[in-house]
């Protein structure tokens, strides 16, 4: 049976650490926890808390650490730029990225992207993340940045190696070999502008296909960021 596991971004103070709100509400509620059961805890950062559970009160339970086990931040090889997308098929697409393990999720405002933003999305967007570690088992929290402008992405895109745009006309990547670090840009709902890739074909993304079929926003970019994520690791052609 698999030790439970829980998210605090609070520090870890001796060798205690305090559990409430959702993730309290979670450990006793759901998983009917008691005094005495095993526990592990992350905060995103590369700490792995192993203890068991010392005392539960009416709103936070305080876990007695026995051992501390902490990784290396991994260096950024995977990125994702895709559309800011409604709030569902958004939402469903943070929580693949994050449990496949992307470094960075990059959101873009295209001209057709038919979406709003709010901070509030932003804070929503963290929670998912730091709910794919439960399941996913890393240590790394997957970095998630507010929207930004196509010249933004441009720019902080600059010294990554390899560009990738998604494009139905683009060519197929079987045998290529790309160089990490990776960016991978995916429009919105009714493509990006003629401009827009005109932009990005100058500014060195080369076009791919990774599907002969028109894929969702969302499903093209979880599709290639589990690709990606392969590559990454096997440091082989596609």
């Amino acid at each position: 049976m698999n030790t439970r596991r829980f998210f605090s971004s609070h520090p870890c103070t001796g060798n205690t650490l305090r559990l409430y709100g959702d993730e309290y509400h979670h450990l006793k509620n759901v998983n009917r926890a008691k005094p005495g059961d095993p526990v592990e805890v992350i905060d995103g950062q590369g700490s792995l808390f192993i203890g068991e559970i010392q005392s539960m009160k009416s709103d936070e339970a305080l876990v007695l650490v026995q051992k501390i086990e902490k990784s290396h931040k991994p260096p950024v090889n995977v990125i994702v730029a895709p559309s800011l997308l409604k709030q569902h098929p958004m939402n469903v697409m943070i929580e693949k990225l994050t449990e496949i393990g992307v470094d960075e999720i990059h959101p873009v405002m295209f001209t057709r992207t038919d979406e709003t933003y709010s901070p509030a999305r932003l804070k929503k967007w963290h929670r998912i993340a730091e709910q794919s570690l439960k399941v996913n088992k890393r240590l790394w929290l997957t970095e998630i940045y507010p929207p930004v402008s196509l010249e933004e992405i441009l720019e902080m895109s600059q010294p990554i190696k390899t560009k990738i745009l998604l494009d139905i006309p683009g060519q197929n990547p079987v045998n290529v070999t790309w160089q990490f670090p990776v960016i991978a840009v995916i429009g919105p709902p009714g493509d990006i502008t003629a401009e827009e890739r005109e932009i990005l074909l100058q500014n060195g993304f080369t076009p791919y296909k990774i599907n002969n079929a028109v894929l969702k926003s969302e499903t093209a970019a979880i599709s290639i960021g589990a690709i990606l994520k392969y590559a990454s690791g096997s440091q082989k052609p596609f």
